[in-house]
């Protein structure tokens, strides 16, 4: 089933959610429990809450802020018969292609041991290439070395001699120079490396793909490349989960081997799966939109900073706090978090990403109370975010997504108590997960290219 809005399952509909002769239309709330207690999970890893219509005989899946992909489950013998699909509710967007324009800097959750399953629009395994090197390049950095017992033939005396060997088989055929001994080797050719350098092959192969994003595979290829030159002096065995989990780790090495040994497991669990078929197959995935969609402002908001010299602070950089110092007697509230703020010279601009439809209510006046107070708060939030800048121009504008290419930005600039212009403008614009558009607007924001004040 796939959907981004909410969804009226009728009772006929219900039916095919159950094998045959397990539904009964005449308690169907009975046979719903059972459905939902075996794919609870997966409705929560989704956001998706539900409600049975009494009247309608209907049963509604509502979904929240999140998209993704995850299987459903038989409730007589628990198999998967098939999936679930939340898209976006302001309408769907390329996911490799977003969050590779963001350097995968916001990544989606995978729901941990699960087959793979059937779909469209799913994350291939590669995905989690990045995460898992960086874990044993941390890990490795470390220098963890085994004690290995070795026996050893050398031409001077070093470690454990055995001199009875020597007597009896070099001094009487005259090998003076012959000892057999037995050394500690302090060696970094141990089962967990070996394991690693398995790990770092299967990778290897999986980024030579051609469908994986150019970012993803350079950047790979970097930390495969140091890691290597780590482990050069060891020998790779098949990675193997079982092996794995069983490794024990000295107490100082390991938190940072743990964390490099369960990002392997991670791996292999994805790996039942082939890269081949990335498009159709793969595992359990949520990513919440709104974050996403801060992401993504938040990242072109940057490079617009940088090209034009602004210094630049956010939310998610978080160093964009604005705190209240205690005067007296203060417990009210410590701190607020702006999402964007971009300042250069006498100019502050100040970025707040909506994930809502609000502009286009307000664009068609088709709005309640209760967007129409929600909207409000976000107004009066921005204004007091702008409030704490001492610049001489202050420009505060709400991001929303652009829903349809009739949405129409709004601005504003704000009249005072005394009937004097404040020099603070307010803006509502819309934004599209397209860079050139999105630098297009943010630019005319900055250059003020809006409504002239008269």
């Amino acid at each position: 089933m796939e959907f981004g809005d909410e969804k009226i399952f009728p009772l006929g509909q219900l039916k095919s959610w159950f094998p045959s002769g397990k539904f009964d239309k005449r308690y169907p709330l009975d046979y719903l429990k059972k459905w939902i207690r075996i794919n609870a999970n997966y409705l929560e890893f989704l956001g998706v809450s539900y409600k049975w219509d009494d009247e309608k005989k209907s049963f509604i899946l509502i979904p929240g802020n999140r998209i993704g992909l995850a299987p459903l489950r038989n409730p007589y013998g628990g198999e998967v018969y098939g999936s679930i699909v939340v898209n976006p509710r302001l309408g769907w967007i390329k996911i490799y292609e977003t969050l590779e324009l963001i350097e995968w800097r916001y990544q989606p959750n995978f729901l941990k041991d699960e087959e793979p399953i059937v779909s469209n629009g799913v994350l291939p395994r590669w995905f989690k290439a990045i995460n898992t090197l960086e874990a044993i390049f941390r890990a490795l950095n470390l220098f963890m070395k085994g004690m290995d017992d070795k026996k050893i033939i050398s031409r001077v005396p070093m470690g454990t001699i055995d001199w009875n060997s020597y007597s009896t088989k070099s001094v009487p055929y005259g090998r003076y120079d012959r000892f057999i001994s037995r050394i500690t080797d302090y060696s970094i050719d141990i089962e967990v490396h070996r394991q690693f350098k398995g790990i770092i092959k299967m990778i290897n192969d999986d980024i030579s793909n051609p469908k994986v994003p150019i970012k993803i595979k350079n950047r790979a290829k970097r930390l495969i490349s140091t890691i290597e030159k780590k482990l050069e002096n060891v020998k790779p065995t098949n990675p193997d989960i079982e092996i794995l989990k069983k490794i024990s780790i000295p107490n100082f090495y390991r938190r940072e081997y743990e964390k490099a040994i369960m990002a392997c497991i991670e791996y292999l669990h994805q790996s039942k799966f082939s890269i081949e078929a990335g498009n159709f197959y793969g595992l359990p995935w949520s990513l919440e939109m709104d974050r996403l969609f801060e992401y993504w402002v938040e990242h072109w908001a940057y490079i617009f900073s940088k090209r034009i010299g602004a210094r630049f602070y956010s939310d998610i950089r978080k160093n964009s706090k604005i705190r209240f110092y205690n005067l007296g007697h203060w417990k009210s509230l410590k701190q607020l978090k702006p999402d964007i703020i971009i300042e250069k010279d006498s100019k502050t601009l100040i970025l707040e990403v909506k994930y809502k439809k609000h502009l286009l209510y307000l664009q068609y006046g088709k709005h309640p109370k209760e967007i129409l107070e929600e909207h409000r708060h976000d107004i009066h939030q921005l204004l007091s975010y702008m409030g704490s800048s001492t610049k001489e121009k202050r420009i505060g504008c709400l991001v929303y997504p652009k829903i349809n290419k009739d949405t129409i930005n709004q601005y504003a600039t704000l009249i005072n108590y005394t009937n004097v212009r404040a020099n603070v403008d307010i803006v509502l614009c819309s934004a599209t997960f397209q860079p050139e558009d999105f630098m297009t607007t943010i630019g005319n924001l900055w250059g003020e290219k809006y409504a002239s004040f008269a």
